[in-house]
């Protein structure tokens, strides 16, 4: 990790892949997720607060074999 914001930016990453390669439709449908454990111990508010201080855009493009 690069610094706090890489942290949380590739937490955001982690949470949304299923997401973003279309495995579901909520980071919470994902059974392979902690998502929902994760929304549980920093709660719905926090969660997107972080989700928007640290969106992704194109994060993981050069190195996601999927956005290759």
């Amino acid at each position: 990790m690069k610094s706090e914001g890489h942290f949380y930016a590739s937490r955001n990453y982690v949470l949304n892949n299923p997401v973003h390669h279309g495995y579901c439709a909520k980071r919470t449908d994902w059974p392979f997720s902690n998502a929902t454990e994760y929304l549980e111990s920093v709660g719905r508010e926090q969660a997107f607060r972080f989700w928007q201080s640290y969106p992704l855009h194109d994060y993981g493009k050069d190195w996601d074999p999927a956005t290759l």
